[in-house]
């Protein structure tokens, strides 16, 4: 149907954060723009420049790299005033705060996104995206070509050897995902995602899925026959997730995505709204646009 992120600006994303900034601390807050960069590079970037240890840098969530998207880092106790000069980010605002930024802080992210190459047959509904919206984690979070995904699985198959904290922490959280996925793909299959099933435990009213970890799952009846039956299938992912001590954790099945505005041209469609903390724009697009990432 259309071509997605054919140019940089196709795909901007902004950081939705209303925190009450107390203009005194050891943090300094900065709001950045980047484009074409890893929002974990941008984080090493700032970590050298400012002359702080890495773990003295945090944001609340990662970014597309290939996006320009503005996000919010803060730096504890920086030794330098001076702003870094970098042709991947600039720093827009800054300020000071008495508490770091951790991930989760903010409300979610706004998308002004492109479609290109768009077929003049398409007529496309008013209300596409309004709807309810399966929750899946999108492809980023597998890697390129799934490459972090085929890491993680070879560390399990091979008994989980000692491995980098840093890289151990990301096969966990692409364990994690797959686990939910599969969870989410079998309640979609059943067309049950969006219906509240006996034994559900729900989260701001709608349907969650496991993001295993050691304990009992707190599900029960119809809902636990469904997670007990993706355990199976993944026991060697599941049991991992377990040995390493992470506890269970829910997440909705169900996104919605708010403030939609849609503008259809001759050969392009313009989008833009916000979706919640840890939902992907591009999840959203592909339940209601046949689209392709173009070669960056």
């Amino acid at each position: 149907m259309g071509t997605l992120r054919d140019q940089l600006a196709d795909f901007q994303v902004f950081e939705v954060f209303d925190r009450v900034f107390s203009g005194h601390g050891e943090h300094l807050y900065v709001l950045v723009q980047k484009q074409d960069v890893n929002t974990k590079d941008v984080q090493r970037s700032l970590a050298h420049h400012y002359g702080v240890s890495l773990v003295d840098v945090s944001y609340a969530g990662l970014k597309d790299k290939r996006s320009i998207a503005q996000q919010w880092f803060s730096i504890r106790l920086p030794k330098t005033a001076q702003r870094p000069i970098d042709k991947h980010y600039s720093i827009l605002e800054e300020t000071k705060h008495d508490r770091k930024l951790r991930p989760g802080d903010h409300q979610g992210n706004r998308f002004h996104i492109r479609i290109r190459n768009v077929s003049k047959s398409v007529n496309l509904a008013p209300d596409a995206l309004l709807g309810p919206l399966p929750n899946y984690f999108g492809p980023q979070r597998f890697g390129y070509q799934g490459n972090n995904l085929h890491r993680a699985l070879n560390w399990v198959s091979q008994s989980s050897p000692r491995v980098k904290r840093g890289v151990r922490a990301l096969y966990m959280s692409v364990l994690r995902s797959l686990v939910f996925n599969e969870v989410l793909a079998s309640r979609v299959r059943g067309d049950t995602w969006r219906t509240v099933l006996n034994g559900e435990v729900l989260l701001e009213h709608l349907p969650t899925g496991p993001l295993w970890g050691r304990g009992r799952l707190s599900t029960s009846s119809e809902v636990l026959a469904v997670e007990q039956s993706v355990q199976r299938q993944n026991k060697a992912v599941c049991d991992t997730l377990e040995w390493v001590g992470l506890k269970q954790d829910r997440r909705a099945l169900v996104m919605h995505a708010s403030d939609v505005a849609i503008q259809q041209d001759d050969d392009a469609i313009n989008l833009r709204f916000s979706l919640p903390k840890g939902s992907y724009a591009t999840v959203a697009l592909n339940e209601y646009f046949d689209v392709k990432e173009a070669q960056a």
